[in-house]
């Protein structure tokens, strides 16, 4: 499977008032803090849990985005009305970045060279709620939103037929519909549902049940969502 239009996939970035606390959040959990690089002029943490990383940032983003490496991110920039962008900073005196909002509102951002460093995500101990099934992600219009990711290059999976799921290397999302255009959360599958809450709990670790899904919260806004397995 080739990489989609916007890059090889890096990191779920979210923005975060108080890293420590999400640090400490993510800690708890499980999640394994990695180096990062001394690119951001900003505090800038990122966790794993073996399949994806979230990169915490307390500065430059605004909101939830899903970040891409695209070494010829200054070109992409230029095929691209300056109209479309949330921000853009290329030039050779800059590393190059730019962020533009998806047909559902949800922020992409394409950078130029990796932030973090990490040899092999499978060497990586999975946390107590496992590792991550998906990326959800809220739509107005499945089909449009089908199509928006597949001309990207993402290959469509409808046979759940309870879902989307639209794939790239190091990459699954999957269109829910109780989730608002735009909004997104983690997913994940715990092999044993009752006894992973059962630890949640004893760390002080707070869930919502919503039939047979659990939600959790992380400080800076983050929504962890645990589903049975089938």
């Amino acid at each position: 499977m080739n990489h989609s239009s916007f890059g090889h996939f890096l990191e779920y970035s979210v923005p975060t008032d108080d890293i420590q606390a999400s640090l400490s959040f993510y800690h708890a959990l499980g999640f394994t803090e990695l180096t990062v690089g001394d690119m951001r002029d900003y505090y800038y943490g990122v966790v794993t849990d073996g399949r994806i990383a979230i990169g915490l940032h307390a500065g430059h983003i605004k909101e939830p985005a899903l970040t891409f490496i695209n070494p010829d991110v200054a070109a992409y920039a230029q095929d691209i009305d300056a109209d479309d962008l949330v921000f853009a900073e290329t030039g050779s005196d800059n590393f190059n970045e730019i962020g533009l909002h998806t047909p559902d509102e949800l922020l992409l951002v394409m950078m130029e060279a990796r932030t973090f460093f990490v040899a092999d995500f499978n060497d990586v101990e999975s946390p107590v709620i496992g590792r991550s099934s998906e990326i959800s992600l809220g739509y107005d219009d499945a089909s449009f939103a089908i199509s928006f990711w597949t001309a990207a290059g993402f290959t469509a999976d409808d046979a759940d037929e309870q879902q989307v799921s639209l794939l790239t290397p190091g990459l699954c999302l999957g269109l829910r519909d109780h989730l608002k255009p735009g909004a997104t959360s983690l997913r994940f599958c715990p092999e044993d549902m009752d006894e992973t809450c059962a630890l949640l709990e004893q760390r002080g670790l707070n869930m919502r049940r919503h039939g047979e899904r659990r939600t959790m919260t992380a400080p800076e806004g983050t929504q962890l969502e645990l589903i049975t397995r089938d």
